[in-house]
């Protein structure tokens, strides 16, 4: 059961915040690489930003993720992280890890990946929609937040979603991925 801080996107039933606080938070993780969510920013990305964010997405103290066995969480840089969740989170051809990360706890479990890549948002997208609806996702309406490219997908009625987000600087890609799913689909 979502605590008052851990909303989920369910179809049909969103509110007007809840796409653009999705879109933020994917925005703050994309500007600032992965964040693991753990109250404490790693050196060198923009403390404040990725805490307040991060916040809005981390159970509270009396939630039910809380309440049951402490989260684990691991960084890494330019490769991903030991145990990651390829399969929910493929790396798209040619692209070259930034970060990766992965919350391991219960109700819902965290992965994230910033790449990099030479493509378009409109192919990156493209190949995360074939992705997620191959993994039986529902991609939500809209494929942009404030001209981000950015694109949503939810299952299990909404208990868990995907976020994709690609910033283009010149001919490269950066794109952000973050999936916050129940734990048996870390795979």
């Amino acid at each position: 059961m979502p605590s008052s801080n851990f909303r989920l996107l369910r179809p049909g039933s969103r509110s007007p915040w809840q796409l653009p606080a999705t879109a933020a938070v994917a925005a703050v993780v994309l500007l600032s690489g992965c964040y693991g969510g753990t109250g404490t920013t790693p050196s060198g990305s923009p403390g404040a930003s990725a805490v307040t964010a991060t916040s809005a997405i981390t159970p509270s103290p009396s939630s039910p993720a809380a309440a049951g066995a402490s989260p684990t969480a691991e960084t890494a840089q330019k490769e991903l992280v030991a145990g990651f969740p390829s399969k929910l989170i493929p790396l798209m051809k040619g692209a070259e890890v930034q970060t990766s990360s992965l919350q391991r706890s219960t109700p819902i479990s965290v992965a994230s990946l910033t790449a990099t890549l030479t493509a378009k948002p409109a192919d990156v997208l493209a190949y995360y929609t074939k992705v997620y609806l191959g993994q039986s996702f529902t991609a939500l309406p809209g494929d942009s937040v404030d001209g981000t490219p950015t694109k949503t997908f939810v299952r299990d009625a909404g208990k868990e979603s995907v976020v994709v987000g690609v910033v283009q600087t010149g001919s490269t890609a950066t794109v952000t991925i973050g999936a916050n799913v129940v734990p048996a689909s870390l795979k």
